[in-house]
């Protein structure tokens, strides 16, 4: 893991051309090659380039490009405040307790209540970007990527599934993949980005899961 402190600026090219003026960030390369920009406040990175990548670097400019597109992540260093590299490891995977754990096994069980004749093939499937919730096949034998949410889904959740299916895509003979959300309820801002994006909505009931109803079934 390569920890870099710097006064930068952010330029950014691909699906829209972004710039971020001058300021203090953290850059924080990763061993399968993402790039992450944090700003001095906020949890997420203000910028990042899912792995793998291809880095070029000058004396005062850092190019990071996906070779599989067209995006390219420029960083122009004003002032390097630190740059330090560490031998890391990291081999565990999130677990998910509770009632959200109980949900997905609930689901596994009952994939038909998002979609009959959906196959498993494998929970928690890592990707570059994360854990896909329920990596599955469909009736067809197409990829199906599934994020389960156990309240209501908003925007980021459909984020979340479009940078899966992004990965997914990488590969050609698995492309090209489905994108499915499930939760009991969609925001109305989610529901607009998957339509644009081509996600799809399922809305179940945690409760007929628990076999105390009809199951229902309602796709958007």
């Amino acid at each position: 893991m390569r920890v870099l402190v710097a006064h930068c600026e952010i330029g950014y090219a691909g699906r829209l051309e972004t710039r971020l003026a001058a300021g203090d960030r953290v850059v924080l390369f990763k061993e399968d090659g993402s790039v992450c920009v944090h700003a001095l406040t906020g949890a997420k990175p203000i910028n990042y380039m899912a792995g793998p990548t291809v880095i070029e670097e000058t004396e005062d400019v850092i190019r990071v490009r996906r070779p599989a597109t067209s995006e390219t992540l420029t960083i122009l260093l004003l002032n390097v405040h630190a740059d330090t590299s560490y031998p890391l490891t990291d081999d565990a995977t999130i677990e998910r307790q509770g009632r959200e754990l109980d949900l997905h096994a609930l689901l596994v069980r009952a994939l038909h209540v998002i979609e009959d004749g959906l196959v498993l093939v494998e929970r928690e499937r890592p990707t570059d970007v994360g854990p896909v919730d329920l990596y599955c096949r469909d009736a067809s034998g197409r990829v199906t990527l599934v994020e389960v949410k156990r309240v209501r889904a908003v925007a980021a959740a459909v984020e979340q599934v479009i940078r899966y299916r992004e990965q997914v895509d990488l590969t050609p003979a698995l492309a090209p993949a489905r994108a499915i959300v499930a939760a009991p309820d969609f925001a109305p801002q989610a529901r607009v980005l998957a339509a644009a994006r081509g996600v799809e909505c399922v809305v179940f009931d945690p409760e007929t899961l628990r076999g105390e109803a009809a199951p229902h079934l309602t796709l958007f």
